[in-house]
């Protein structure tokens, strides 16, 4: 483990540059969309345009990286996010900065999947599960750092977006110094989201309102921190407070999935989140303490569920269906996640700040719902039959499930062969 991370320094310091770039765009494009008068509704469409971005990226950056290469994919890529930043800069129009957070998206799901297809390479099978864990925590603790470093600059200068710029254009130096040989690289093979569904309809529905739900944080928490009053400082601690609970409970919640049915464990994880936004949109308002907390337990039981989906996904598959199942279930978080900031935007602006923790809160409780119907449809996968747990990190593309020691990166010759139906011989499949 330790040989292969130190031989993969370069991409993990050049994923924590990238991430921190973005945590920071995250924090400092919500303050300055409301400083620059723009209404809620389009600040939820510019951070909506983010992932959509990404979305639009993970299908079509495989295609590029199939004709040119890592190393200069990498760096396009780099490059145009970087630029995207200085533009917010420049020119304060609602338009061109939808345009730059899908620029930015699209940029970012091709870093994304460089870097994984790179560790996936220079991962063998004993080392698969730690170095996926080691990415999730590189990947949150440069998301965590970003936003804390809202407090490093004025809230109306320049200085932010120029370090936002410099960190994502730094993160290509890692990778072009790199002595490591670019991996080959296949995209995940795909099949229809109707039959996804069919294998497991709570890990397309799960992971579709935790992308929403994720999005909802991510695009619009820095406008309700600055609603309510907030400095900035302060929105810099309470939007990186879900990231720290994230890191501090993922692997806690996995483990306890891995021991029962891991619905039953949705269902506590989709409960409790909702239980704690409800306490901060009752007594957090007015006690910040209160409100950090709050925003960590809930931060702890919201991550999570994107691992925790795909784990129950893929209880039902054998190891060669694995990545293709995972590819669009990212897909679906994704389309997900293209919602929820327009969504939380919509209701800030005609329901007023209180609505944002309900909102949220109702996104985890129609998950436990849904959970509770499923369990009455199907029997469950028992505990022994169950693979492990792998905590795989929200900004992520499909190529991190190839990470999943217990998946298959191509399918067998026979199941590639039978489209119609390559999972019909899986007894826990209706």
């Amino acid at each position: 483990m330790l040989r292969s991370a130190a031989a993969s320094w370069t991409l993990f310091f050049g994923l924590l540059l990238i991430m921190a770039g973005n945590g920071l765009q995250m924090v400092l494009l919500g303050i300055r969309s409301s400083d620059a008068g723009f209404s809620n509704v389009a600040t939820g469409l510019i951070m909506a345009g983010y992932y959509l971005g990404l979305f639009l990226g993970s299908l079509g950056v495989p295609h590029i990286l199939n004709n040119v290469g890592h190393v200069r994919v990498f760096g396009a890529m780099s490059a145009i996010a970087s630029a995207a930043v200085l533009v917010h800069a420049a020119i304060i129009d609602p338009y061109v900065w939808t345009i730059m957070r899908i620029l930015t998206g699209f940029s970012f799901a091709g870093m994304y999947i460089v870097c994984e297809s790179w560790l996936n390479d220079q991962s063998t099978n004993e080392t698969r599960g730690q170095m996926l864990s080691l990415y999730m925590i590189v990947t949150m603790a440069g998301i965590a750092g970003g936003q804390l470093m809202i407090s490093f600059g004025s809230e109306t200068g320049l200085e932010l977006f120029l370090l936002a710029s410099v960190l994502v254009s730094l993160a290509v130096v890692p990778i072009l110094i790199s002595v490591g040989k670019a991996p080959e690289f296949s995209a995940p093979e795909r099949i229809s989201l109707r039959r996804i569904f069919q294998i497991s309809p709570l890990a397309v529905i799960g992971l579709a309102l935790n992308g929403m739900s994720i999005a909802m944080v991510f695009g619009m928490g820095a406008v309700y921190g600055k609603s309510i009053g907030m400095s900035t400082s302060e929105i810099g601690y309470f939007m990186t407070a879900p990231v720290i609970g994230a890191l501090v409970l993922q692997y806690p919640v996995g483990r306890l999935s891995d021991r029962f049915d891991r619905r039953v464990v949705i269902l506590g994880v989709s409960a409790m989140a909702a239980g704690t936004l409800l306490i901060a949109s009752q007594l957090g308002i007015g006690n910040f303490a209160l409100l950090l907390v709050c925003m960590l337990v809930f931060g702890g039981f919201l991550f999570p569920m994107y691992s925790l989906c795909i784990a129950h996904a893929n209880d039902f598959l054998t190891p060669s269906q694995m990545v293709a199942v995972a590819s669009g279930l990212v897909m679906m978080s994704g389309a997900g996640a293209v919602i929820g900031s327009p969504l939380a935007a919509l209701s800030l602006e005609y329901l007023g700040v209180a609505s944002f923790f309900p909102l949220l809160a109702s996104t985890q409780i129609a998950t436990a719902i849904f959970v509770i119907i499923r369990m009455t449809r199907r029997r469950a996968v028992p505990s022994a039959a169950q693979g492990p747990f792998i905590a795989i990190p929200e900004a992520s593309s499909a190529v991190a499930a190839t990470l999943n020691p217990e998946a298959e990166w191509v399918m067998s010759e026979e199941e590639a062969g039978d489209a119609e139906d390559p999972f019909k011989d899986n007894p826990y499949v209706n």
